[in-house]
């Protein structure tokens, strides 16, 4: 799981039923203190996040399989919450 902002969504005018009804947003993968990284991830929303949001963003097939309802989707990475707050204990 990582740590993301959303920085722009993306339009299509075909899409994998898989995506019917959903958001397809591009998100910056950041560091938990905030640092901005170069990894940049196309995620489908499933919480209502928009640009500028602090998400949570996972990555893994089968829950992504059972989020979707999809046998194989064409996509991993699922925006799964928005984050309010992040605290880091020394």
């Amino acid at each position: 799981m990582n740590i993301g902002v959303v920085r722009g969504t993306v339009t299509s005018t075909v899409t994998h039923e898989a995506y019917e009804g959903r958001k397809l947003l591009v998100v910056q993968v950041v560091k938990p203190d905030g640092t901005e990284t170069s990894k940049e991830v196309l995620a489908v929303d499933c919480v209502g996040a928009g640009v500028g949001d602090k998400v949570l963003v996972l990555k893994e097939g089968n829950s992504t399989r059972l989020i979707l309802g999809e046998a194989h989707p064409p996509l991993l990475d699922l925006i799964v919450g928005v984050v309010d707050h992040v605290s880091i204990r020394n």
